[in-house]
């Protein structure tokens, strides 16, 4: 039972690891003119509106926000 605890813990410590500087590299963030939720059929409209404030495109997130890349 111990051992199935530290092969836990050891792949816990790889997953931070591995996931860790992808986090800190994310170069999108939030559109400061879409308004309302970013469905999955308003993929355009928000890749437009991002587009629109000079970021290089943008998409809809799990959480219908809209976010633009190339921040």
């Amino acid at each position: 039972m111990m051992q199935i605890k530290i092969l836990f813990a050891f792949l816990a410590v790889l997953m931070l690891i591995g996931l860790g500087p992808k986090e800190t590299d994310a170069v999108d963030c939030l559109s400061g003119r879409y308004r309302g939720g970013c469905y999955v059929w308003s993929k355009e409209k928000c890749k437009r509106f991002c587009i629109s404030e000079g970021r290089s495109g943008g998409h809809c997130s799990p959480s219908l926000k809209c976010w633009c890349e190339g921040c």
